[in-house]
């Protein structure tokens, strides 16, 4: 009787074959991972963007209640510091552009809300140190919303008027509710080279941007509308966009 043989023979990978299957998986995800940092990133920037929206009911919630008034701090009055700092502490007028999350704090402690205060990726220091610096949110707050429109022309004004001048707006005064930023991320942690901005601190990149209306929006600062000198004596941003509109509230950023 004739019996088949069969014979089974071993195939082992050369040392060319398992060097080539290296390099193609090396190639694979080198094509990949700017493909996944990408998404990462676009995910990212949408999650700033959701932040945003949520700040914005909150100033909402508050102008509600407070006769239709845009926040902005009570001369004298004291307001409770973010973690590290401890305590509490008076807020100069244009101060709040920066330290509108103290302004909150009651309400909206640093604490509960800091993953909504910061965009995503935003690292912050929370353990007193020796030397410790004030916290400040990812997000500014627009400063033409804190003073009347005409400081935004160009007209000379005496000391004695000032007061006057330094103060919230209504929100009927806000002419191009859709057209006026209300406030935008300034750090953007997710985009992973250093921030790009024009000789004024404007950003040049596009940046999620709420508007008074409460949409949101990817918008570039340094293409808003050029700003006009802020000569209050403690202004902190003289002539950024979008803090200094022309006309303040009632003109319009884009």
């Amino acid at each position: 009787m004739n019996h088949l043989t069969t014979k089974s023979t071993n195939h082992a990978f050369t040392l060319i074959e398992i060097l080539m299957s290296i390099a193609i998986i090396a190639i694979l995800i080198g094509l990949l991972l700017p493909v996944l940092g990408t998404t990462r990133d676009k995910s990212r920037k949408l999650a700033s963007a959701v932040n945003l929206r949520s700040i914005g009911q909150i100033f909402d919630l508050y102008i509600q209640s407070a006769d239709d008034l845009y926040p902005a701090p009570t001369p004298g009055e004291f307001y409770q510091y973010a973690p590290p700092l401890n305590g509490r502490g008076t807020m100069s007028h244009w101060a709040i552009s920066n330290r509108w999350h103290e302004f909150f704090a009651e309400s909206y402690p640093w604490q509960e809300y800091k993953q909504v205060f910061l965009a995503p990726g935003a690292q912050r220091e929370t353990e007193i140190q020796p030397m410790t610096a004030q916290i400040f949110p990812s997000y500014q707050y627009s400063a033409s919303f804190l003073g009347h429109p005409t400081i935004w022309t160009q007209q000379e004004f005496s000391e004695a008027q000032w007061p006057k001048l330094e103060r919230s707006v209504k929100r009927h005064m806000v002419k191009f509710t859709s057209a006026k930023a209300l406030m935008w991320d300034i750090e953007m942690p997710y985009i992973r080279r250093p921030l790009q901005k024009d000789a004024n601190h404007n950003l040049l990149e596009s940046t999620p941007m709420l508007f008074a209306d409460q949409h949101v929006t990817n918008h570039i600062p340094a293409e808003a509308t050029q700003g006009i000198f802020n000569r209050a004596t403690y202004a902190a941003r003289l002539v950024e966009n979008l803090h200094n509109t022309p006309n303040g509230v009632y003109g319009r950023d884009y």
